[in-house]
């Protein structure tokens, strides 16, 4: 059964890459494969919809948990927008708020990646949550290279996301710890440092205005 899990985590995980790296831009089509074979392992694993993080149980929790990483998160990035002049010009708009829902909508769409198909699987793999956690983290990581903002950033999330979910069973309060801390990375930022939150070969195309 190992075996066959560790197939499954590796095909994906070369099949997000092969993605991020080549084939978003020959075949695009492929990421509707990917997510065809995913929905297929939770249908062969039989994983229940608490398992794979639906449902309200474990939201309240699950928010308490991270309230205070992300709230200190937010206040160090904010702190550095102010010092680096990035929020002077900064202003509320509608415009900006739904840009925010649709960034929340892609945050959970990738937890739901992230954490109800590595998470779980890397959990029946190594038998201690701990060793799950760090290697989702690797892998989240890993999705985000070559930035050198981001790396670190979701390596060091990474691992107290997949904590959160394997404790919670839910995706709604990694979701939007990852929507705040991922919006206030681009806001209180300079572009140059992380190109605009961009990786694979976007990274290297990107030109600062």
């Amino acid at each position: 059964m190992a075996v066959l899990v560790t197939a499954e985590l590796l095909i994906v995980f070369a099949g997000v890459l092969v993605y991020i790296w080549r084939l978003q831009f020959t075949f695009p089509n492929f990421a509707i494969l990917l997510l065809i074979f995913i929905v297929a392992s939770f249908l062969a694993h039989r994983d229940s919809f608490s398992k794979l993080g639906f449902g309200s149980r474990g939201i309240v929790s699950g928010l308490k948990m991270l309230a205070m990483p992300t709230a200190l998160i937010a206040a160090a990035l904010l702190l550095i927008g102010v010092e680096e002049g990035m929020l002077a010009a900064w202003s509320f708009s509608w415009e900006k708020l739904t840009s925010l829902g649709r960034y929340f909508a892609w945050c959970l769409f990738q937890q739901f990646g992230l954490e109800s198909f590595f998470t779980n699987r890397l959990a029946e793999v190594f038998k201690k949550p701990k060793r799950a956690e760090w290697a989702s983290a690797a892998i989240f990581a890993a999705f985000h290279i070559p930035n050198p903002v981001l790396m670190p950033i979701t390596l060091l999330g990474g691992v107290c996301l997949a904590s959160v979910f394997l404790k919670t069973r839910n995706l709604v309060p990694v979701a939007i710890a990852q929507a705040v801390v991922g919006s206030l990375l681009g806001m209180t930022l300079p572009p140059v440092w992380h190109h605009g939150l961009r990786v694979g070969p976007g990274y290297y195309n990107y030109k600062s205005s």
